[in-house]
């Protein structure tokens, strides 16, 4: 047998001592909870951006907090404990729905809040401080080319675009791909298809529907009857989205369309075109926006009274009197969040009936929007979300 060199042992012995060390390093480097050695994931944001994400993610800043019915959608009771930071926006736009998740998870009132992207008054500081694993962004804030946001992704933090231009079909498709990184796959595709089949129906049967279209107003009911408040038109690109989106895909004439543009599709209409198209029927947003008392009240916490009072107002406004919406009462209230959210079932749904009250009598929007937070949302339904003018669907 060949003997081997009394120095070829010593090398051997020292790569084998090497190779231990080696292993036990990339061991100790792979622990679970080293952040520098999670499984990662690649996917495609709704900006079409492919963003990796360390798995499993816990730590996640909110920057849009309106978007807290999609994220509570896909992480149910566990949402509360992996949100580190939102903006104000919830608080300010949607107080009802603030206060509700406030009462189910306290801790959130101790959330941190941070700047508006909106208004660059993001500091990429206090997002980093934060320590997030992830960070969620609508793409509307994308195309602001905030300096904060740049910041951000320059210090490589992980920044996830969701969409919600088309009401119909984006907010699915957010829920999916939080899903997918939340580790919530299965529960996000249920309530994604859920709320498919509670639109599929309405918008098929929007292309049986035969006569004369009717013609829609729609506004937001920010500022209450005094003064007028936006409409939904288009933006400079002849794009829409919200509400605008909304009333395209239904079989309805948005009076606003083509006369109305403005950044995000949003403008106020000129009275006296308003009164000329004197249309079928009218409709106004509401919410609990806490600037703006005077605004139509809808939410969680709204009275049913108090709400037709407000409804009632704007009909007292200077011609309204002449409109046929108004002296047949087709004047109705919405929920401002249905044109942009998960829930836009429900305004397709809503619509629908007060557009074609005998085609879509069968429709039962408020027991869909019941049905939709017992099935998948960790905060229980109540409230008053849509408003007529001689009476209200309401919550119990």
């Amino acid at each position: 047998m060949r003997r081997i060199p009394p120095n070829s042992i010593l090398e051997i012995i020292l790569l084998i001592l090497i190779g231990s060390v080696t292993a036990g390093c990339t061991s100790q480097k792979d622990k679970p909870g080293d952040a520098s050695a999670k499984d990662m994931i690649v996917v495609t944001d709704l900006a079409g951006r492919q963003v990796s994400i360390g798995q499993p993610v816990k730590r996640i800043v909110l920057m849009r907090s309106l978007c807290m019915y999609e994220l509570a959608t896909v992480l149910g009771d566990e949402t509360a404990e992996r949100l580190v930071g939102w903006d104000s926006s919830l608080q300010s736009g949607d107080h009802d729905a603030y206060e509700k998740f406030v009462k189910r998870f306290p801790s959130l009132a101790n959330t941190t809040v941070l700047g508006d992207v909106l208004k660059d008054a993001v500091s990429a500081e206090s997002v980093i401080a934060l320590k997030p694993d992830l960070v969620i962004l609508n793409t509307y804030m994308k195309q602001r080319n905030s300096k904060g946001l740049e910041r951000l992704e320059n210090a490589g933090v992980p920044i996830l675009y969701l969409e919600f231009d088309d009401p119909f079909r984006d907010p699915q498709r957010s829920i999916r791909l939080l899903g997918k990184v939340l580790g919530k796959e299965q529960r996000a595709n249920e309530a994604a298809q859920w709320v498919d089949a509670q639109l599929a129906p309405v918008l098929a049967q929007q292309k049986t529907l035969a006569g004369k279209v009717p013609s829609l107003y729609m506004e937001a009911g920010t500022y209450g009857a005094s003064k007028y408040g936006n409409t939904f038109g288009s933006n400079e690109q002849g794009k829409i989205a919200n509400w605008a989106s909304v009333m395209s895909q239904l079989r309805c004439h948005n009076i606003a369309s083509g006369t109305v543009t403005g950044m995000y599709g949003l403008g106020v209409i000129r009275p006296e075109y308003l009164l000329s198209e004197n249309p079928d029927v009218v409709v106004f947003t509401g919410a609990n926006w806490t600037a703006f008392p005077d605004s139509l009240r809808l939410g969680y916490y709204a009275e049913k009274e108090a709400a037709q009072s407000a409804l009632h107002r704007f009909g007292q406004r200077s011609g309204w009197s002449d409109l046929r919406s108004v002296k047949k009462g087709q004047v109705y209230g919405i929920h401002t969040r249905f044109g942009s959210h998960i829930t836009s079932f429900a305004a397709a749904q809503q619509l629908s009936k007060w557009l074609y009250p005998g085609e879509f009598s069968a429709l039962d929007p408020e027991e869909s929007l019941r049905q939709f937070h017992q099935k998948f949302l960790p905060i229980e339904f109540s409230g008053t979300w849509m408003v007529s003018w001689e009476g209200s669907a309401t919550g119990e």
